[in-house]
């Protein structure tokens, strides 16, 4: 539910309100958003305002008390002191600093995530001030990630996120207990002799030394293992580890436990195709229950690693069913989306274009929202390929979210944007067309549109057809014999009464080229009816 603005809030804090809870209620609205952040801006530069937390939890707007609970509980969960909205402020980083208020907070240390995130944000334009944190812990040793299909240099740091327009972001720390397992998973029972006394060891080791020796052994075999090509083997040793740590820590959660579990599970992607390898045998043993659920297991509890390596092999792979079984796995990952959001933030151009064909496979919300932001991405192929990826999406807002690339600069993603349009073949893409025909600079976009009108059907789009086809509108192209003609066809393809008394009345028109088009299209339909009640008529 939007919380009512404070009407005593100046207009630009009472419009940032609304712009807020607008993205955390209807994350996909690209429309009613970017419609929303431009008052924003236009109310900035008539006056600028500061948000400020005061005592006990209260919102103050230039130091006066605001009605806002909303901002309020953001503002205390993120750690924000004070913000202040100048008129120097720009679209993208309004709808950018809106999208992060929005989100749900989420992890143990939210407010770092935030200040990490803000970073981006122009200091000079929106400045913020976060209340001093304390130093954390030490972290426990990180998993190395695995990106087989980039780099296969063991050890190699997590990428850097960068997004689009700001400056580096560190990516994020994987931690254990937010990827850890959401139910407990049966310890497997090995037949080799070696690696079931491992498992035991490791089952009964009480102490902290007996724990790292039973772990040591358990990496060493798992590696054995791996390298001796022994699959089943493989799965089964990791699959314990994990099994074990997640019994090991439902009994004692010590630092000290969670540090040496982790650390395991570190050591063993020091072989860059080890994950890799289980992402492969995911989709390999899909009809074996037993193995789907222990490598499944693995790949969750590696979090963003572990979704990194299914992406890595949905690209790779050689059928369809192998991406579809990649698919249906990271659907069920609870870090998938944190894994695409970072590679579709990256610097590499293929990996983004790789995580806009994913995000289209995966067709959530949550996906739709990381390829609204991909629509910004300096590179064109980027951006068109999230702008394919979201034609496969059927919710009601997806029109609006493709209306975002009717904008582009790209002669290309216009086109690609249009296509997409012409595929869903909705009446209410007819008022979004009808505006790029008025304006749109480019030829080939302007048959597209005409094409993707004359695809709907409709009587709005056979009526701006025949505006079209009759030379009327705002275009400079308008009289165009090509763009009339292009009409015309489009008309005659609806064949409906209306359409085609159009195109008739156009066998007298001034334009040579159009009366002849006329005429021609006007005896080819003719013929295609006769021909068709011919063929009609001469069936047994």
């Amino acid at each position: 539910m939007t919380e009512p603005a404070d009407a005593d809030a100046p207009d630009v804090i009472h419009r940032f309100a609304e712009l807020v809870t607008l993205v955390s209620e209807r994350p996909t609205a690209a429309v009613e958003q970017r419609a929303l952040v431009r008052a924003v801006v236009d109310a900035a530069k008539q006056s600028g305002a500061k948000l400020s937390l005061g005592e006990g939890g209260a919102l103050l707007a230039d130091g006066r008390p605001v009605a806002l609970p909303f901002l309020a509980k953001r503002f205390t969960s993120y750690g924000i002191d004070e913000l202040g909205i100048t008129g120097k402020a720009a679209v993208a980083d309004l709808l950018d600093l809106a999208r992060m208020l929005a989100a749900e907070p989420s992890g143990t240390d939210a407010a770092t995530a935030f200040a990490g995130r803000a970073a981006a944000i122009d200091a000079r334009a929106l400045p913020l001030r976060l209340r001093p944190r304390s130093a954390p812990a030490p972290a426990p040793e990180p998993v190395a990630p695995v990106r087989a299909s980039r780099s296969m240099t063991p050890g190699r740091p997590s990428r850097a996120v960068t997004p689009l327009g700001g400056s580096a972001i560190p990516a994020k720390k994987e931690r254990d207990d937010e990827v850890g397992l959401e139910r407990a998973l049966p310890i497997p029972e090995p037949k080799d002799a070696d690696l079931a006394a491992a498992v035991s060891a490791l089952a009964k080791a009480v102490s902290s030394a007996e724990l790292g020796q039973a772990l040591d052994q358990l990496v060493m075999l798992s590696d054995l293992a791996f390298r001796q090509g022994r699959h089943a083997d493989l799965v089964e040793a990791v699959a314990a580890l994990v099994a074990i740590e997640y019994q090991a820590l439902e009994r004692d959660s010590s630092d000290e436990r969670r540090q040496l579990f982790n650390g395991a599970l570190g050591r063993l992607t020091k072989r860059p195709m080890l994950l890799r390898q289980i992402a492969a045998l995911r989709h390999q043993k899909v009809a074996d229950g037993e193995a789907t659920a222990r490598l499944q297991a693995i790949l969750h509890r590696y979090g963003t690693y572990g979704a990194d390596a299914l992406m890595d092999e949905y690209v790779s792979a050689r059928t369809a069913e192998a991406r579809a079984t990649c698919v249906v796995a990271l659907r069920t990952l609870r870090r998938t989306h944190d894994a695409l959001l970072a590679l579709a933030r990256g610097t590499d151009e293929l990996g983004a274009r790789q995580a806009a064909t994913i995000l289209g496979e995966l067709r959530d919300a949550e996906s739709e929202v990381i390829l609204v932001e991909l629509l910004r991405h300096p590179k064109e192929q980027v951006r068109r390929a999230a702008v394919a990826a979201l034609g496969r999406f059927d919710s009601p807002s997806s029109i609006d979210v493709l209306a975002l690339a009717l904008d582009d600069e790209s002669v290309k993603v216009r086109l690609r944007a249009v296509a997409a349009l012409n595929e869903r073949r909705d009446p209410g893409v007819v008022t979004l067309l009808t505006t790029l025909l008025d304006r749109d600079p480019d030829t080939e976009v302007l048959h597209a549109v005409i094409s993707a009108i004359g695809a709907v059907g409709s009587p709005e789009a056979v009526q701006l057809l025949i505006r079209t086809a009759q030379g009327e509108g705002t275009h400079p192209l308008r009289r165009s014999a090509a763009l009339r003609i292009m009409a015309c066809r489009a008309l005659v393809a609806i064949r409906s009464p209306t359409s085609m008394a159009a195109v008739q009345v156009l066998r007298s028109d001034r334009d040579g080229e159009v009366r002849e088009a006329s005429m021609r299209l006007i005896a080819q339909a003719q013929r295609r009816s006769t021909t068709s009640s011919i063929a009609v008529v001469a069936e047994p």
